[in-house]
């Protein structure tokens, strides 16, 4: 993941949450909340969604958060839950900068396919919402390659970077959707509205 971002999606993706969150704020009461008085109390489940949204949690186990992280990304996109977990690992960022762009960059977690999620071994997704959006951003990078198994491959230069491109922007729309939610100050940067492909 990159430090970039679109500041226009990024009010978008806020704008367009608060809308389903609002629209959807009076349907059908919740079959188990009864109040005896003259009015119900009436949540939709995106709105439970949002007051048990467990990805906000201060501290949350490190065997528990993969888990709870997926449960987010699937509730604030269209990817189903995956059949198999990933493996994390905690790289020093000179390792990880090589690994990412085969030279020095600044690079806070790295996807390249297969079964490892790879992340700076200074963030700590465990009790830091950035970081933990910084993790979050990589899986759903998981997440795009598992739907794409058996889809057809790009091959020239162009469409390698068009699919890039197309997986970067879903990843940080979903990152920044997230950061919303758990009413993080900070966003995840810039990212160009338009490729250069």
């Amino acid at each position: 993941m990159r430090l970039d971002w679109v500041p226009h999606l990024q009010r978008r993706v806020a704008v367009c949450l608060l809308a389903s969150v609002l629209s959807t704020g009076f349907s059908k009461a919740d079959d188990n909340v009864h109040n005896t008085g003259m009015y119900e109390k009436y949540k939709s489940d995106k709105q439970k969604f949002l007051d048990d949204f467990a990805g906000a949690s201060l501290k949350l186990d490190r065997q528990d958060l993969v888990s709870i992280l997926f449960s987010s990304i699937h509730h604030l996109s269209k990817f189903p839950l995956p059949e198999k977990m990933p493996n994390i690992r905690f790289l020093p960022a000179a390792e990880l900068s090589m690994l990412a762009c085969h030279s020095e960059c600044m690079v806070l977690g790295h996807y390249q396919g297969g079964d490892t999620i790879y992340l700076d071994e200074k963030l700590k997704p465990e009790s830091n919402l950035f970081d933990r959006s910084v993790l979050l951003h990589e899986m759903v990078h998981y997440l795009q390659y598992a739907a794409d198994v058996g889809a057809v491959k790009p091959q020239t230069q162009q469409e390698k970077c068009v699919l890039w491109y197309k997986r970067e922007r879903e990843a940080y729309a979903i990152q920044d959707a997230f950061l919303v939610v758990v009413s993080s100050p900070v966003r995840a940067g810039y990212f160009p509205a338009r490729a250069d492909c």
